[in-house]
């Protein structure tokens, strides 16, 4: 046996790695100490300078990826934030990289100041978010002032292209708008089409949906709730409409019901 075989069979396996939730845990433990440096120097000097480039960085690449696959519609939408999003337009934002640069550029450069200046001061410690995360809901705010600007360019140049006649944009091409509450009879309605999309699913599934119906929670709110991940709840409501798709398919319960029912 070589020396080296000899060594390698006697040094210490390497250690796992971090699950995500240590991971989390190490990183707001982080946080928890940097935020105190920045209160002792009343939000200002270098560790302030370091955590605006940080958020920057982090902010960059998660708008960016977001706007990409289409998810900050839906991301608007959970946090109350509506804009008129035409289908056609966020296939050009996912389409396109010089347009979801140019408006992460624009949503950064306000959302950043007023988030370090505002928000940053009342972070909790022990609220469940890391200084990063922390950030996100504040930018999804200025994301749809943003996309508003761009939209509005956008729309100018097709009219210059296509003239008058012919119109740009037209709400029904909206890809997704706000629900009205159901009435007491629609209610029961929904109630009665969930239970039987339901009447198989597991109790965490159960859970998810009990939380949307009766609380009208976001899936991060629920997630929260539930002590598990946004993108566990996200996977929970995949089965349930995956379900409800089948049973609809095959007559069982009311389209309209499915959508209204689950598609929240």
């Amino acid at each position: 046996m070589s020396t080296e075989t000899n060594l390698a069979s006697t040094a210490p396996a390497a250690a796992p790695p971090l699950s995500r939730a240590a991971d989390r845990e190490e990183q707001r433990a982080a946080d928890r100490e940097l935020f105190e440096q920045l209160q002792a120097a009343t939000f200002k000097g270098a560790h302030f300078d370091l955590l605006r480039e940080r958020i920057w960085r982090y902010g960059w690449n998660v708008l960016r990826g977001w706007m990409k696959d289409g998810s900050i519609i839906a991301r608007c939408r959970e946090r109350r934030i509506y804009f008129n999003a035409p289908y056609t337009e966020v296939e050009e934002v996912m389409r396109r990289a010089d347009v979801r640069e140019d408006i992460a550029i624009d949503c950064l450069s306000k959302a950043i100041p007023f988030y370090l200046s505002n928000c940053l001061p009342q972070w909790d410690p022990d609220g469940g978010r890391n200084l990063t995360s922390f950030f996100m809901p504040i930018a999804l705010r200025f994301f749809r002032d943003a996309y508003r600007g761009w939209a509005t360019g956008h729309r100018r140049r097709m009219r210059e292209i296509l003239g008058d006649s012919i119109p740009v944009y037209d709400a029904e091409w909206d890809m997704w708008e706000r629900v009205a509450p159901p009435g007491p009879e629609h209610q029961t309605v929904l109630r009665e089409t969930l239970s039987i999309i339901l009447a198989k699913a597991s109790m965490e599934e159960r859970a998810v949906c009990e939380a949307m119906l009766t609380t009208g929670a976001t899936q991060e709110e629920i997630a929260q709730q539930l002590g598990t991940t946004r993108k566990t709840v996200e996977r929970r409501l995949s089965r349930v409409r995956r379900r409800a798709q089948k049973l609809a398919a095959a007559g069982s319960i009311v389209v309209p019901s499915v959508s209204s029912a689950v598609a929240r």
